[in-house]
C-alpha cells in the first residue's frame, strides 16, 4: 500500500512540475508599455472630440517602449491597486487599440464608453489616486499613484519610459514627451 502510494505521490509532483515548467516558460511576456502622460483636471486643454465637439475629458497616454506592436485590447485599467481586472479595454477594434513601438496611445477617463474603445468606464480625482495597466491576465504591466493636480497640467515622465514625473504646463498628448 505504501509503495503505491509513493508512487502516487512521485506522479503527482511530475505532473505538479511538468505543468509549472509550461505556464513559466510558455507564458506570454508582459509588453514593454507606461503609463507615460496623465491629465486629470482638463478644463480647456487637449479636447476629446469624438463626440464631434470637442470635451475637455480627462486622458491618459501610453507609451510602447518595445520593438513589436501591441494591441491592448482586452487589456485593464483599474483604479484599485487589489482589483486589477478593473474596466477590460474592447478588443472590437485592433486598428484603434495598438500601439506601434516607439508610439503612443490617448486613452479618454470621462466615463463614456459608448463614445468608443478609447474611453474607460471612469473618470481620473483631481485630488489624486492610482491608475494601473493591467494584462488580460491581471499581471501589471505599469502603475501610479499621482497626487492632486492643477488645472490644465498634465503629469508625465520626464523622458518617455523613463522613472521620473513631473508637470506639464504645455502638455504633449499623443507625443513624446519634452
Amino acid at each position: 500500500m505504501s509503495r503505491s502510494l509513493n508512487i502516487f505521490g512521485l506522479i503527482a509532483l511530475t505532473l505538479i512540475l511538468a505543468a509549472a515548467w509550461i505556464f513559466y516558460f510558455l507564458k506570454e511576456d508582459v509588453p514593454k508599455l507606461y503609463i507615460n502622460e496623465l491629465m486629470a483636471n482638463n478644463l480647456s486643454c487637449c479636447p476629446d472630440t469624438t463626440a464631434g465637439r470637442p470635451e475637455f475629458d480627462d486622458w491618459i497616454e501610453i507609451y510602447n517602449a518595445g520593438r513589436k506592436p501591441v494591441d491592448i485590447g482586452g487589456m485593464y485599467f483599474s483604479q484599485h491597486r487589489d482589483s486589477p481586472l478593473g474596466y477590460r479595454i474592447p478588443n472590437t477594434n485592433s486598428s484603434a487599440t495598438t500601439i506601434q513601438p516607439g508610439g503612443f496611445l490617448l486613452v479618454w477617463a470621462d466615463g463614456d464608453i459608448d463614445q468608443g474603445e478609447l474611453h474607460l468606464e471612469f473618470k481620473l480625482s483631481h485630488r489624486g489616486e492610482f491608475i494601473g495597466l493591467f494584462y488580460n491576465d491581471g499581471r501589471t504591466i505599469d502603475t501610479l499613484t499621482f497626487k492632486q493636480q492643477n488645472e490644465n497640467i498634465s503629469y508625465g515622465r520626464a523622458a518617455d519610459g523613463g522613472n521620473n514625473w513631473k508637470e506639464y504646463a504645455l502638455p504633449t498628448p499623443g507625443k513624446s514627451n519634452q
